[in-house]
């Protein structure tokens, strides 16, 4: 995998002049193109973080919810943030080129919310961030799965025990044979104790998908993270 740097059009230049972008993570105005502020930079590292979401699907992520990554995330998903997309599926790029380009994905997907969920919010956070992952990385976007039961936000949950069990049989394979034999790279805005993940990278192998791994932009961090 390569990645492809955005073009900006005369009149995605227009635009800025108007509504210049912004930091992710500070809200700062920075020049078209830049992914973050000269301060926030200087929080950035290099460091992956590598565990394995329930089932055994390997998950990488760009960093650790907490602080400014945190903020980020929040503000994209919960603050109609939809316009920093870009700048946060980039810095997941790299990451998912540093440790996964060697490997040649059929289709990017995404965990999927339920349509209660996703009419309250306006937008999946996931699929936004996977669409402008596809863009990054010229591989396909396929929406491969379904959220067809309305369950409880797995935060509200303490109990690992009750998480597991409230993902369960909650997504569906949008098509029988959608992800039969596929190489799939799973995108989440989040990993947390992995459930979520799991459940939807266990629907896609039941689909008989040849392999399923995982991306997000962070990490709940754990004291055994």
């Amino acid at each position: 995998m390569e990645i492809q740097e955005k073009e900006y059009t005369l009149w995605d230049k227009a635009i800025n002049l108007l509504y210049p972008e912004r930091c992710p993570y500070c809200t700062k105005v920075v020049h078209q193109g830049d992914l973050y502020c000269k301060e926030c930079e200087n929080e950035l590292t290099d460091i992956e973080y590598h565990t394995y979401a329930r089932g055994g699907y390997l998950t990488i992520s760009s960093f650790p919810y907490t602080g400014i990554f945190a903020e980020g995330i929040k503000r994209f998903k919960f603050r109609k943030g939809q316009q920093y997309a870009y700048q946060l599926a980039r810095v997941m790029a790299d990451t998912i080129v540093r440790e996964y380009g060697n490997r040649e994905f059929d289709m990017i997907t995404f965990v999927p919310l339920h349509p209660k969920n996703q009419k309250e919010r306006g937008y999946n956070q996931s699929e936004l961030l996977a669409k402008e992952l596809s863009q990054i990385l010229s591989v396909p976007l396929v929406t491969t799965l379904r959220k067809t039961r309305y369950n409880k936000p797995q935060h509200s949950l303490k109990k690992a025990s009750d998480r597991e069990k409230n993902v369960k049989g909650v997504y569906r394979l949008a098509e029988k044979n959608i992800a039969k034999g596929k190489q799939i790279l799973l995108i989440d805005d989040i990993i947390t104790t992995g459930n979520t993940l799991g459940e939807c990278a266990r629907v896609l192998t039941l689909g008989e998908a040849q392999d399923v791994i995982c991306a997000t932009f962070a990490i709940a961090v754990t004291k055994t993270t």
